[in-house]
């Protein structure tokens, strides 16, 4: 088996290169969101932490929409439907790895928001490329 087979095709490294990108943004909003109602309003950081997916959430739609899956605006209710599921289920796992890294390991919820992130974004990217945007 050659070894270009088991590498990724220029377009699903585009693709992916893309989501990062906005993910990035996502990150960037989400962050700020996040350290804003945490830090300088103290709201409790489960629920800074929710706040902050949501507007991300919001964001990421129409991007990943358009730009990154390039889906155009046919299918928008089934496709904001699942991906609003996508996202709970992606979520669900960020905020169990986000608590257990606060409440059973001790780390700084400021800290512990970056290994949660980076959980959320994978998986996110893997069931919005095969399930939601899938062609």
């Amino acid at each position: 088996m050659p070894i270009q087979s088991l590498l990724p095709h220029k377009a699903t490294i585009a693709q992916f290169s893309k989501f990062v990108f906005v993910g990035l943004l996502n990150t960037a909003i989400s962050l700020a969101v996040f350290y804003l109602l945490y830090n300088m309003f103290a709201v409790d950081y489960t629920i800074s932490n929710l706040l902050s997916y949501i507007v991300g959430v919001i964001n990421s739609f129409f991007w990943n929409k358009l730009w990154v899956f390039r889906r155009g605006t046919q299918r928008m209710i089934r496709e904001s439907l699942t991906f609003l599921l996508v996202f709970a289920v992606s979520y669900g796992i960020q905020y169990l790895l986000l608590r257990a890294l606060v409440e059973q390991i001790g780390i700084d919820p400021n800290w512990a928001q970056l290994p949660a992130m980076a959980a959320y974004t994978i998986v996110n990217y893997l069931l919005n490329r095969y399930i939601t945007f899938k062609k």
